[in-house]
């Protein structure tokens, strides 16, 4: 039987996240899914859990060089579902999460995106990613929670991810997607790690990301300036 959501997880060196996401998806209420994990480049115990969760509704790719877009295309490419949900290894779903983003990702939409919660209940952290929510629930920047939702046919129409993009990649995606339908924030969580803003402080990851998005405006963003992940 053909599901209705494909979930496709691009995982580099992801070992201290991957299990706990892969337990929010078989928690889910709506199991009307499959999972394509994507291995790249990895040098730890990410492929070994991920062949851990091999089942029926858990595939593995593994890819030798780590390209979190050239990953994510692999996982397209090999998806059989109608709905295509892009979900990073060190990000879990709400139980309810699929169930209403079935619900809420109609057809006049395109390309949607997730409320996001912090792992860690720091203020800062709180505050941070409620920033993050309010400019995507009010469409100021229409961004990425860390789970990126479209159909499988629009996807496939806009060519996929630029594979020589790997910073703000999804927004590149969605820009295209827009142009097929309209953009939605669906109101269920995300739980999403905080360990860039961890390893910087949220001062240095803020203004590091301020950077990128006016760089990105310039046209003028090329490739990512810090370490590998995904």
């Amino acid at each position: 039987m053909i599901p209705y959501f494909s979930i496709i997880i691009p995982a580099h060196n992801e070992e201290k996240y991957l299990q706990k996401t892969i337990d929010s998806i078989k928690a889910q209420t709506l199991q009307d899914y499959e999972t394509i994990i994507v291995t790249n480049g990895c040098t730890d115990k990410t492929e070994e859990i991920a062949k851990k969760n091999n089942d029926h509704k858990f595939r593995l790719l593994s890819l030798s060089k780590p390209n979190v877009s050239v990953a994510r295309n692999a996982g397209a490419l090999n998806a059989q579902g109608e709905l295509l949900l892009f979900l990073d290894a060190d990000t879990q779903l709400s139980s309810t999460s699929l169930e209403k983003i079935k619900e809420k990702f109609t057809e006049q939409y395109a390309v949607a995106t997730t409320k996001a919660k912090p792992d860690l209940p720091l203020l800062s952290y709180r505050l941070a990613l409620g920033f993050k929510n309010f400019y995507n629930s009010f469409k100021i920047y229409q961004g990425c929670s860390g789970a990126l939702i479209c159909r499988k046919k629009d996807f496939h129409q806009v060519k996929g991810y630029n594979p020589e993009i790997t910073l703000r990649e999804h927004r590149k995606l969605t820009l295209q997607l827009r142009q097929l339908g309209k953009y939605r924030y669906i109101n269920t969580a995300v739980i999403t790690s905080m360990r860039r803003y961890q390893e910087w402080g949220l001062l240095k990851a803020l203004t590091f990301w301020l950077r990128q998005w006016v760089k990105d405006k310039k046209g003028t963003l090329k490739e990512s300036s810090y370490e590998t992940i995904r």
